[in-house]
């Protein structure tokens, strides 16, 4: 509904132009609208996607979409340890199945991150262990094929650890100077120099972070993305940046 506007004139109003331009009258406007609140409806972009919702949705939030019953994260939910070498190896964790997308302090996704580092980090423990020993790593305890040595793989995986140990030996490992042609001369003294202090430096600071995380870093070709696959990358990046705030978090206090 709308109001006709209310002029206020002064009490004596000249006719005169010339005074009307001298006196200009005070005008106050009140407009009042009633409107009805339309209701919105947003849609995705859902253009190219031939998946069902459901299955756009249990990639995001889990797979209980139809009330399933809940599933334990993979802190909670483990199957205990094995002793190989004298180490404790613990099963490899179980990707959490619920996570709700709303930037919880202590997210599932983080705990699977530093579950999964602390595997690896035990399972390389036992790896440079049993290489000093006969002992076969259980086929069914996730053995690390790239650092066994072939009497300490299980039988049923000797194949496959030679299929992968052939395509490691086929992989060249790219360098940024490969982007460049090679020179025919021979590199100036300085850049010799500093080539040297880098490499120097390099393996100061590889040290300190061992010393920091009690990790060692070793070069490895797809240790990264073991325990991930499946995992949207987005996922696994967000947990490790989690990871190292927090860490600052810690260093700072």
């Amino acid at each position: 509904m709308l109001l006709k506007p209310t002029l206020l004139r002064f009490s004596q109003y000249n006719n005169d132009l010339r005074l009307c331009r001298l006196k200009v009258p005070i005008l106050q406007m009140r407009c009042i609208v009633q409107t009805v609140t339309p209701k919105m409806t947003f849609e995705g972009n859902t253009e190219g996607i031939s998946t069902s919702e459901e299955a756009q949705m249990s990639r995001i939030f889990g797979g209980r979409i139809k009330g399933e019953a809940p599933k334990s994260t993979s802190r909670i939910l483990t199957g205990g340890t094995r002793n190989i070498a004298g180490v404790k190896v613990p099963e490899k964790p179980i990707a959490p199945d619920n996570c709700c997308m709303s930037g919880c302090v202590n997210c599932v996704w983080e705990i699977y991150n530093e579950d999964i580092r602390y595997w690896k980090k035990k399972r390389r423990e036992a790896a440079d262990k049993i290489k000093l020993t006969h002992e076969v790593w259980p086929a069914r305890w996730n053995p690390p094929l790239g650092l066994l040595e072939m009497k300490n793989v299980p039988r049923s995986l000797r194949e496959t650890k030679l299929n992968y140990d052939r395509q490691k030996a086929e992989q060249v490992e790219k360098t940024p100077s490969d982007l460049f042609t090679k020179r025919d001369t021979p590199l100036p003294k300085a850049v010799i120099e500093a080539k040297k202090r880098h490499i120097k430096e390099r393996a100061t600071k590889n040290k300190m972070k061992e010393q920091e995380s009690g990790e060692k870093i070793v070069n490895k070709i797809d240790d990264d993305t073991e325990g991930w696959a499946g995992v949207p990358v987005y996922i696994k990046v967000f947990a490790e940046f989690e990871s190292r705030q927090r860490d600052k978090k810690i260093r700072k206090s």
